[in-house]
């Protein structure tokens, strides 16, 4: 990954992390829309994939390539038609959505998706706190929960933390969905599903968010996947890339491979390996 700019002080460091990033695999996974009728979608045709502990993954493809569609699907919105996922070796394809939750950390391409826009910002990093935890009839903010708020709001050097009482709907789309990364994190997901997080976000704001990712991904270790329509970031960040097509992975590459990549040259792989051109321009000009 690249070196983000600028380092947050002292006094907003990371928590060491606590190991839990996981492992994570896809074995044959099939996903169908509109089964049986004249608008039937076959949006994943057999996906296999293998995450190592760690790994920061960037997903591309076309429109359609089935990306979003991938994520949905490990995140429990959609169920599969056929196959497996597996967290650290365990069969997780069966648990609700609100189960997986407890462990996966989503980040939206919408700023206002993953928010609670009529709780304060202290109300909502509480809330995402403790996710994955029993929560009994004390959910307030104490001292020591507040402390913990404001080191996470101060690694977004938006002054946030001096704020905490204000209203998320106040808040802009960039501080929005800078907000929604740390609660997506705060907690240490096992693993972490970005879905085109800085598409609704002015090229400034999504760099910064950008960076803010890449700091909270390395420093906490977090298992990563990260849909983008951008080839340069995709290039950019993380240690791996894959590219989808028509519901299938059609190209894995691994560092030493992708460090060397350009994005004439990731076009030309995907003419090579698909044998065609992008179907959108898009992809491009992001």
């Amino acid at each position: 990954m690249t070196a983000a700019t600028g380092s947050p002080s002292d006094s907003c460091a990371l928590p060491r992390p606590s190991g839990r990033a996981a492992g994570f695999e896809c074995r044959d996974i099939r996903k169908t829309f509109y089964r049986n009728s004249a608008f039937q979608i076959q949006a994943l045709c057999g996906v296999d994939l293998t995450v190592a502990p760690g790994d920061f993954v960037t997903i591309i493809g076309s429109n359609g390539a089935g990306k979003s569609t991938l994520l949905n699907v490990i995140a429990g919105t959609f169920s599969v038609d056929g196959g497996e996922l597996l967290l650290d070796g365990e069969d997780i394809s069966k648990l609700p959505e609100h189960a997986r939750a407890a462990f996966i950390g989503r980040v939206f391409q919408d700023p206002r998706a993953g928010t609670a826009p009529s709780l304060t910002i202290e109300e909502n990093m509480c809330l995402a706190l403790r996710r994955g935890r029993r929560r009994g009839l004390h959910m307030g903010v104490d001292s020591s929960r507040r402390q913990v708020i404001r080191e996470n709001l101060c690694l977004v050097e938006m002054g946030l933390e001096k704020r905490p009482k204000t209203q998320v709907a106040k808040l802009s789309g960039g501080q929005r969905q800078a907000m929604s990364l740390l609660m997506a994190t705060i907690a240490e997901p096992r693993l972490l599903l970005l879905d085109e997080h800085t598409a609704a976000l002015d090229p400034k704001v999504a760099a910064t968010t950008m960076e803010l990712t890449e700091r909270v991904v390395s420093a906490r270790r977090l298992t990563t996947l990260m849909v983008t329509h951008n080839m340069e970031l995709a290039l950019a960040y993380g240690n791996r890339l894959i590219m989808m097509h028509a519901g299938r992975i059609i190209l894995n590459v691994g560092p030493t491979e992708k460090k060397e990549l350009t994005v004439a040259g990731l076009v030309q792989k995907f003419r090579d390996v698909a044998g065609e051109s992008f179907t959108t321009d898009r992809m491009l000009l992001d």
